[in-house]
């Protein structure tokens, strides 16, 4: 089962309950991965995270999903001992039979033979595009261009090497058993003996540039360009197992336990992570996030939360939040009435029959008012508790829904079932809402200064108060049957609308020109609980889903969409209408407490790139690999591949890696000749094309980083469909001759049966001609034989 702990460190300097808190997120075999033995981790430059486990075989995380290899997929064996990338991103996996390379569409096994056969690889190393790898009698297997050159080769001398380190500067250091150093690079090596300097080394580590090596006379740095070890002083007394120098903190080991150590302004501060777990690896990742392998307990990701959280189980459900002019934070609960806190100390105030306390609001005189279903409270700083107006006061009714105060000072309220009002310091006047909203339950009421107005919510849709009496209802049809939950200004003349299933609107209250904002442009949910914006443009919704930061350009279009939900935080995940307080620092009241937005140190964080991961036919059943000339980038992807006609049926998938904030990653997508528009943003990976006419095309991504923004440059993929034969201009020559032809031809045989007849007609003329000249003359003859025989 998915398992996160909250890790609470106190800073020393701060005094208040607010305190900075981590995180550590379990994986196991429920998450998807395949075996709770993780022996290593490596990060590639797509931000994929690439896991050897101890019988489970390799696993590819990129934040959401585990994608899985055994031996199925050609893998020598399922235990994997130890992971390279080499300079060209091909994966190297080093098991007990030998070694496997992965060049992300297939796998390539090197097994030692004959006289080598009994040989198994430890670590691998690379230098000059050359594999080197350490076997286990610490000597030497060399692979260059996919060839084995040798299995077994002593380093130097007979020398056997006893531990590899990779350096800041990528040089290679090989720690030998004749007490040295060995240094390679790609302009050469050196060695450095340290007898001179200490006896044996314990463990060596990074520590910024340099490298430093924990001996039994303490700590040495390796100077490479003096060719020299140089004594260090650690304040550090536990053994270091790694020094994170992004974050600058120490993960050392006490026993059985995992500590994470900091120096700041002379303090030091020491934090239990984790307790008897066997630690296999410790991985910061570029994008902020540490990576713990352990040995029987799966993988653990270590991260600082975006949201730090107040009190705890103090509030339980928190449905109003403020601050007062003099630094003090006001939280009404569900059912355990009002809370203050300042400087760290607590005060707490009870309501009466009815501790729900629905909204806060601090007028410009400093004076706290609050609505609950107890009627409008109004807190007495000098008796330090609250005064409480009721019907019997003149308000229409107890039960208050939210609050506002408008630029005279009048205090504003919404009722469940009894319309608007407002208090003028002196007498309640009531307003009716029933004639222009279709009832009295009023959810949501705002001031807005610049028009003189109030602008008021239900579930009936949206009214204008001016002049305290006239009410006018603005048309929403988008919002029809639909709760406005939250209203509220942005950027001093519009207004910010959140409703209860029909998501954000963006309303010019003069021109009640109209901008919406759903599921179909990013939110993680249309049920809006609050959207209000900050001083600096970003716009902040709380959903069930959590809490979601925008930013629009000027046309009202998301330019950035960061979502934070029980990952980042929030553990209670559900949001509530009028708990929020957005100034320099941002509170939000959740289901399960108070809690406060942590704008995180980014220095050192990467964005990994949008990349296509296949492109299939038929949903894989060709590959179309088969249809390009050449392939390209470390899934083999085809270049300009030429699609038959008869394997019309393209899908992409991409990916763009984001571990600290997976959730929030959504793409869209553009084919070039064929689609009109972009999609919908979409955190859905693929994207499907059947039957395309002929053409060329260009297949357009774009996704968003780890701040929310959308990329400035769309990825593209070029690709060509091939015409069917019966389109193609050879074959359609070839018809044009042959209808020529057939017409030629009948034309011909037509001409040639009318000069077959003509000549028919005339020979039999001449055949009649002739017939009657021979009975002419034979006529002729007889009448002269006649006449001579008289």
């Amino acid at each position: 089962m998915r398992l996160v702990i909250f890790i609470f460190l106190v800073v020393a300097t701060i005094s208040s309950l607010w305190a900075q808190q981590y995180s550590l997120k379990q994986y196991t075999a429920v998450d998807g991965l395949p075996q709770s033995q993780v022996n290593m981790i490596v990060e590639d430059k797509d931000g994929y995270l690439w896991i050897a486990t101890n019988g489970g075989g390799l696993a590819r995380f990129d934040g959401n999903d585990f994608k899985v290899y055994t031996t199925r997929d050609g893998l020598s064996s399922n235990i994997v001992q130890y992971l390279k990338l080499d300079s060209k991103q091909n994966l190297w996996i080093i098991n007990p039979i030998g070694i496997t390379r992965y060049n992300g569409i297939s796998f390539k096994k090197f097994v030692p033979q004959g006289p080598h056969a009994k040989l198994s690889i430890r670590r691998a190393f690379e230098v000059n595009d050359t594999l080197f790898f350490v076997n286990s009698q610490r000597a030497l297997a060399k692979i260059y261009n996919d060839s084995i050159y040798y299995w077994n080769k002593p380093i130097k001398d007979e020398r056997l090497i006893l531990y590899t380190h990779l350096m800041p500067g990528k040089e290679i250091c090989l720690y030998l058993n004749d007490n040295s150093f060995m240094i390679k690079s790609a302009l050469g090596e050196y060695t450095l003996n340290h007898s001179d300097d200490f006896d044996f080394a314990l463990s060596i580590f990074n520590y910024g540039n340099e490298v430093w090596v924990n001996t039994e006379k303490g700590y040495f740095s390796i100077d490479t360009e003096k060719k020299k070890f140089i004594k260090r002083v650690m304040k550090i007394k536990n053994p270091i197992i790694q020094h994170d120098s992004i974050n600058d903190v120490y993960w050392t080991r006490s026993g059985a336990n995992l500590l994470m150590e900091k120096l700041t302004n002379n303090v030091h501060r020491i934090d239990t992570i984790l307790k008897d777990v066997s630690i296999t690896q410790i991985l910061p990742d570029l994008e902020g996030n540490t990576w713990l392998g352990t040995s029987g307990s799966g993988l653990y990701k270590y991260y600082a939360r975006d949201f730090d959280r107040l009190g705890h189980d103090r509030f339980g459900s928190v449905l109003a939040l403020q601050k007062d002019k003099e630094g003090a934070f006001w939280i009404g609960t569900l059912n355990k009435g009002i809370w203050k806190e300042k400087n760290g100390n607590f005060e707490h105030y009870e309501v009466g029959a009815a501790n729900e306390i629905n909204a806060i609001k601090v007028g410009e005189d400093g004076v706290v008012w609050v609505g609950s279903y107890n009627g409008l409270g109004r807190y007495d700083q000098k008796k330090n508790q609250f005064d409480w107006f009721t019907r019997e006061d003149g308000i229409v009714s107890a039960y208050i829904n939210s609050l506002d105060i408008d630029k005279y000072g009048h205090v504003w309220y919404s009722t469940r079932s009894s319309g608007i009002g407002y208090y003028d310091g002196q007498e309640f006047k009531n307003i009716a809402t029933e004639d222009e909203l279709s009832g009295k339950h009023v959810t949501a009421i705002k001031s807005f200064p610049k028009l003189n107005s109030v602008f008021i919510g239900s579930e009936s849709g949206l009214a204008m108060i001016k002049n305290d009496s006239m009410i006018r209802r603005v048309p929403l049809p988008e919002f029809t049957s639909t709760t406005i939950n939250s209203i509220n200004i942005y950027k001093d003349s519009l207004l910010l609308l959140g409703s209860g299933g029909s998501g954000i609107m963006i309303v010019d209250p003069v021109t009640f020109i109209k901008k919406t904002i759903t599921t179909l442009d990013g939110l993680p949910s249309d049920f809006i609980y609050f959207v209000a914006s900050d001083d600096d443009g970003f716009i902040w919704v709380g959903t069930e889903q959590g809490i979601t930061k925008l930013k629009l350009n000027d046309q009202l279009q998301i330019e950035q969409n960061l979502h934070y939900g029980y990952e980042n935080g929030l553990e209670g995940v559900e949001t509530n209408r009028n708990a929020f307080f957005i100034d320099e620092e941002k509170y939000f009241g959740l289901i399960d407490g108070v809690y406060k937005y942590n704008e995180l140190p980014r220095a050192g964080w990467s964005s990994f790139p949008l990349h296509l991961l296949d492109i299939e036919i038929f949903y894989g059943q060709y590959s179309s690999r088969e249809y390009a000339d050449s392939l390209s980038g470390f899934f083999r992807l085809p270049i300009n591949p030429q699609i038959p006609a008869d394997k019309n049926h393209i899908t992409f998938h991409f990916n763009q890696v984001d571990k600290r904030y997976p959730r929030s990653v959504k793409f869209k997508y553009y084919l070039e000749n064929f689609d009109k528009t972009w999609s919908q943003p979409s955190s859905v990976g693929s994207a499907t094309y059947s039957n395309l006419p002929p053409g060329s095309y260009t297949f357009n991504i774009v996704a968003t980083n780890n701040q929310g923004s959308w990329s400035k440059v769309p990825l593209t993929y070029k690709f060509i469909v091939k015409a069917p034969f019966y389109q193609t201009a050879l074959f359609q020559i070839a018809v044009i001759l042959l209808l020529v032809g057939v017409v030629v031809l009948f034309f011909y045989l037509r001409i040639r049966k009318k000069i077959n007849k003509m000549m028919e007609v005339e020979r039999i003329r001449q055949q009649e001609q002739e017939s009657l000249r021979k009975e002419i003359a034979r006529d002729f003859h007889d009448e002269m034989g006649n006449q001579l025989t008289r």
